[in-house]
């Protein structure tokens, strides 16, 4: 009788999933770097800073800004986006939350030539709904939907992304959004606290 309960136990903890051993995401944290863009066509590099704070067990605040530009024969153009606001996350099971997010959005084109320069500075607001999940200790997948009104022209944006966690602090990630005419790609480094 005993022989069966060990049995059982080992075949269990061999055949159970790893998600059901997997940590819950972390909330706080603060991350940053390199960005890649493509602005209806055209190349461009920047960085993003990103960061995030539970104020209660399930609110929590959000800010990002990310700059893209590019230059080219003297044409300097660059786009810089900033998005802050207030979340809700709820556990769905022990690794995986499911969150919305409220955002205030503030978006700048700048261009310079030759000594000229204009730019361009519209706010709105953002809804988002999203997903994160510890699929392993050290993995964790986001992917998230959203709807962006700026200026009275609205957008429906798609984000996912991968963290390799090295540990309860660092990690490293890879993310990719699009919306329109923008596709963006970054790399980050994030510390959680």
């Amino acid at each position: 009788m005993k022989m069966n309960k060990v049995s059982l136990l080992l075949l269990t903890t061999l055949v159970a999933s790893p998600i059901a051993f997997a940590k819950t995401p972390n909330f706080n944290f603060v991350s940053g770097g390199y960005l890649d863009g493509d602005i209806d066509g055209e190349g461009a590099d920047g960085w993003t800073i990103d960061g995030s704070t539970l104020v209660s067990e399930n609110v929590f605040l959000s800010g990002q800004y990310q700059t893209v530009g590019d230059s080219e024969n003297g044409l300097d153009v660059d786009i810089n986006w900033l998005s802050a606001g207030v979340g809700y996350r709820t556990a769905i099971s022990a690794s995986t939350d499911i969150y919305g997010l409220v955002t205030y959005e503030n978006l700048e084109a700048e261009a310079s030539y030759r000594g000229n320069s204009a730019s361009e500075d519209e706010n709105g607001y953002g809804l988002s709904v999203g997903v994160r999940s510890m699929v392993s200790d050290s993995i964790e997948l986001d992917g998230r939907l959203g709807y962006i009104d700026i200026a009275d022209e609205s957008e429906t944006s798609i984000s996912v992304g991968a963290r390799f966690h090295m540990n309860e602090s660092f990690s490293f990630g890879a993310n990719y959004t699009s919306l329109d005419d923008l596709d963006l790609i970054s790399a980050t480094v994030r510390y959680s606290f």
